[in-house]
């Protein structure tokens, strides 16, 4: 059982266009499509007590079949994209980009500690990464299709997280004589808002490779020096700007709580999040080098007059991403199958747990086996404020 929903956003652009991506959450319980088609049209038709298409599935969230027949992949794949139509009102120009989006936004949810059983009725935090698992290869057939329909798009989802080093790499070379103007500030607010899709590009396309020599894929498990792995300290500096631009710009959450959680009063938070006691920052004068952020509302201060804890829950929910990323990175390969799934995903759900329970932004830094110094991190933290 899995639910699909629409969220607005505005982009940060000057021309504030919005725009809607999917957010999917699941339950994990197979229902057979016909009879879930037949069930939703009579619960839907009921003379006395008409139902939603949630309401009535309800009942079967906890019941299991041995067998449920399973549906070609071609009639899956057009089903999957007529229900993303509908629910849009048009059909989106890339799929592709659709289902990138709703697994990024999926991720937002477990780093934020959203309990992302709210809009299904059911389900766990173990169902919905199995889920991402599932999502991840239905974006790989949507490349393979995108190759042929579209090389364009396909070849853009592909470089993403290579074109992002790259910038990574241009904004900390030594000679770079950029610093401090518009043009930097730019790149870095594109670091910042690309990371979280780079990093998990990289890990969709290239976590089969070897970087170095650019081997064929290992299907059987991640490379060892697969692009990740040599180079995601650079992707942790892109999530930890992006953290500080989120901040400037008042994002504190994944921004898919929905109307029917907040109406029901579910719990936003899963059991096994503790919560964190707000750090007042006081005496934090702006040192003079410092400069306003192109918001012109906030002004970033110096890095050595601030500690890591003064920024605890500001880093919290990106360095939670960065360490899911890292879990999924380990596991996650193209060639897989159900039990394997399950067991992958067990895996990043004992990561993000451990996480969720960190005590502070110290032992999360641990946990998440972050290896920048805390002066490294607040000026990643600043360069992301700064570029807002």
């Amino acid at each position: 059982r899995t639910t699909h929903s629409a969220s607005s956003f505005s982009s940060s652009s000057s021309n504030r266009r919005p725009t809607q991506f999917i957010t999917t959450v699941s339950a994990g319980n197979a229902i057979h499509c016909s009879c879930h088609a037949k069930a939703r049209s009579a619960d839907r038709s009921h003379p006395k007590a008409p139902k939603s298409e949630w309401e009535g599935a309800l009942p079967l969230v906890s019941s299991k079949s041995s067998k449920v027949p399973l549906v070609a992949v071609d009639v899956a794949l057009t089903d999957y994209q007529t229900v993303i139509s509908n629910l849009l009102g048009a059909r989106p120009k890339s799929m592709l980009w659709v289902v990138l989006q709703d697994v990024r936004l999926l991720l937002f949810r477990m780093a934020y500690g959203e309990a992302v059983n709210a809009d299904c009725g059911g389900g766990s935090l173990a169902s919905n990464t199995g889920l991402i698992f599932y999502q991840l290869l239905l974006a790989d057939m949507f490349t393979n299709d995108a190759e042929h329909s579209c090389p364009e798009t396909a070849q853009h989802a592909r470089v993403l997280s290579g074109g992002f080093l790259v910038a990574m790499r241009i904004v900390r070379a030594k000679d770079f004589e950029g610093h401090g103007s518009s043009e930097y500030n730019t790149l870095i607010r594109s670091i910042a808002d690309s990371a979280p899709m780079a990093a998990l590009t990289c890990i969709l396309y290239h976590n089969n490779r070897d970087e170095d020599t650019v081997q064929p894929e290992n299907d059987v498990k991640p490379h060892p020096k697969r692009r990740w792995e040599l180079n995601k300290d650079m992707f942790l500096r892109g999530l930890i700007s992006c953290a500080g631009r989120r901040h400037v710009l008042g994002v504190d959450d994944s921004g898919c709580i929905s109307n029917r959680s907040k109406n029901l009063g579910r719990s936003s938070r899963p059991s096994s999040f503790t919560d964190w006691e707000e750090v007042v920052v006081e005496d934090a004068s702006p040192a003079p080098e410092d400069a306003p952020s192109s918001s012109g509302g906030t002004t970033v201060v110096g890095r050595g007059l601030l500690r890591i804890e003064d920024f605890a829950k500001v880093l919290r929910p990106m360095i939670t991403l960065y360490a899911i990323l890292d879990e999924l990175s380990s596991v996650f390969v193209l060639n897989t199958n159900d039990e394997t799934v399950e067991e992958s995903a067990g895996r990043v759900v004992q990561k993000t747990n451990d996480c969720h329970a960190a005590q502070s932004i110290t032992e999360l830094l641990q946990k998440a086996k972050v290896t920048l110094d805390h002066d490294e991190i607040i000026e990643e933290l600043q360069k992301g404020m700064v570029s807002a």
